[in-house]
């Protein structure tokens, strides 16, 4: 399923919100063939999470924090955690493709884990906090046009 054909509501939070349950699917699905043993079919559909976790990070930096920022005059808030975070994330998922690669499926449930402890909180108060902060700092134009950004990014 891709942004165009998926159905969320047209705004930040509803965007970000529904990356972050596709991705968590495809986690997911990589955990159970690594755990049925199917370590090559895992590390293709970890590859497909990788990836779009990578782009999200990149997304949220490189377009939704400079709006945020620009909007609320917040530069040194909740996106400075965010951007400390993402570099912790960055780093995990390395562990998790090394892991795979080398298939070592008990490292890969050990970075999974790792993940896990800073993804779920950092979930939570971007989908609380931050991209609620940004819907309402925006006017509606602003707000489509950034979804829009977000959608082609």
């Amino acid at each position: 399923m891709t942004a165009t054909t998926a159905s969320y509501e047209p705004t930040v939070t509803g965007y970000l919100s529904w990356d972050h349950d596709r991705l968590d699917a495809l986690l997911e699905e990589a955990t159970t063939l690594v755990r049925h043993g199917d370590l090559v079919a895992a590390l293709a559909k970890y590859t497909d999470f990788a990836h779009g976790l990578r782009r999200h990070i990149r997304l949220e930096e490189e377009v939704l924090f400079p709006a945020f920022e620009q909007a609320t005059g917040m530069t040194q808030g909740p996106t400075t955690v965010m951007r400390m975070e993402h570099r912790e994330i960055l780093e995990t998922l390395s562990d998790m493709q090394l892991s795979l690669a080398g298939k070592d499926a008990a490292g890969f449930e050990a970075a999974r884990n790792d993940l896990l402890a800073v993804l779920q909180n950092h979930n939570i108060k971007e989908e609380r906090i931050l991209y609620p902060g940004t819907d309402r700092a925006l006017r509606t134009d602003q707000r489509s046009d950034l979804v829009h950004k977000l959608e082609q990014g």
